[in-house]
């Protein structure tokens, strides 16, 4: 069972800053340099504190830069609990596209053992870092991002009632992607959304290492207090936005791979390899690319680029058949296994140090990298959400950034303090 609850969320004060300049893609996907542009539109902007300068003292900056803003009112919390709907706006292939879900908290529980399943493999790196973030703050500055399913939208007559009233805030992101929130605290709404939301399985689409991490505070704050048991504590939850696996606006985009090679690497060579598993055809540019990677067929193709030109490549039925089912339309685990590991010799301790591997979004970041390296990139096309479902269900995992949920999540909309 879901256990699913509002709280009073810690805001940006509008009266002070200029909610666009203050928000921040999730930490992750931010460069040394993307973080200096935030830095630049404002000095309070979330990133300094979710992404703290320093070293041995970023979390220790982070907590008193959190104090700092809770003193001087640029950081205001809210006096009454509430869900907060969360709507995102954005253009894709010329048609524009809605995404609402709402972000509340979520009762944490161990993964795959009640109703909250992952799909991705996480690193020990990232949930060290954020561990250390949660300790020094007690806060969640970001929310994970959770599925759930709802194929008659019911949900959505709450969100068409929240979206009637003024929003609590709103703010155009660096994508062009307009993010707004509004609050909910009337008591029969929310005693509504927590009684629905408790049948339903919780799917983790972004935000693997912070809900792994979220478990681990827990359990250390449980031995740090000596808390009784059963005795519930604001450190048992985590904040989360919910959205609908059917919501319209649900976009899953592929994340591509470049691979760093030495100087004796040989094109030709990796090629006569590759013809043991795999049909190969050369493609006249990244267009041909893009089309033969996502032909309607389901036939299971990828693309590869070196040297400035494309191949097409698609896995004979006997490499598809010797998967295990729930992997055979998984094309990242085929590219893993069935190529990187097999015929490019690259171990598992590299794919985690992500040493001389880049994933990326677009062909023209694939074509870049390869003009600076010398790099083979391979193209995918993007994971079905039912695919993500069923590989949640089975137990098993996908390998590192396996999926991108588009639009990305904004950080700083709202803040759970515990």
């Amino acid at each position: 069972m879901s256990i699913v609850r509002p709280f009073a969320g810690v805001r940006y004060n509008l009266e002070e800053v200029l909610l666009k300049s203050v928000v921040a893609p999730p930490y992750d996907v931010i460069s040394p340099e993307m973080k200096q542009e935030l830095k630049d539109k404002s000095p309070y902007n979330v990133v300094t504190l979710d992404l703290p300068d320093g070293a041995d003292d970023k979390y220790a900056n982070a907590a008193a830069l959190y104090k700092e803003y809770l003193d001087n009112k640029i950081l205001v919390k809210d006096q009454k609990p509430g869900f907060y709907v969360y709507e995102q706006v954005y253009t894709y292939g010329g048609k524009e596209y809605v995404r609402t879900g709402f972000v509340g908290l979520l009762k944490i529980e161990e993964l795959g053992k009640g109703s909250v399943y992952p799909h991705e493999k996480t690193l020990s790196g990232p949930k060290k870092d954020r561990f250390e973030l949660m300790k020094a703050c007690k806060t969640n500055f970001s929310q994970i991002f959770g599925l759930y399913m709802d194929k008659d939208n019911r949900m959505n007559l709450v969100f068409n009632e929240a979206k009637k009233n003024m929003p609590t805030a709103s703010a155009m992101d660096d994508d062009g992607v307009k993010n707004t929130i509004w609050s909910v605290q009337n008591e029969n709404t929310v005693r509504m959304i927590e009684e629905f939301m408790k049948d339903k399985a919780i799917y983790i689409a972004d935000g693997h290492h912070r809900y792994e991490t979220a478990l681990n505070y827990r359990d250390y704050a449980r031995e740090q207090n000596a808390d009784m048991e059963k005795e519930e504590k604001p450190y048992d939850y985590v904040m989360m936005m919910f959205v609908n696996f059917y919501d319209e606006g649900l976009k899953i985009f592929p994340t591509h791979r470049v691979l760093e090679v030495d100087s004796s690497f040989s094109f030709e060579a990796f090629k006569e390899k590759l013809r043991f598993d795999f049909t190969i055809e050369k493609l006249a540019d990244a267009a041909a690319a893009d089309a033969y990677v996502n032909d309607a067929s389901g036939e299971r193709t990828m693309a590869i680029y070196y040297d400035n030109t494309y191949y097409g490549i698609k896995a004979n039925d006997e490499v598809i058949e010797n998967l295990a089912q729930v992997y055979r339309k998984v094309d990242t685990y085929l590219l893993q296994e069935g190529i990187m590991k097999k015929f490019l010799n690259v171990s598992d301790e590299r794919l985690l140090k992500k040493e001389g591997v880049y994933f990326v979004q677009t062909l023209e970041q694939i074509e870049k990298l390869a003009a600076d390296k010398k790099a083979v990139g391979f193209i995918l096309k993007g994971v079905d959400i039912e695919i993500v479902r069923e590989i949640s269900e089975s137990g098993m995992v996908m390998p590192q950034k396996s999926t991108y949920f588009y639009p990305k999540l904004q950080t700083g909309l709202v803040i759970y303090q515990f």
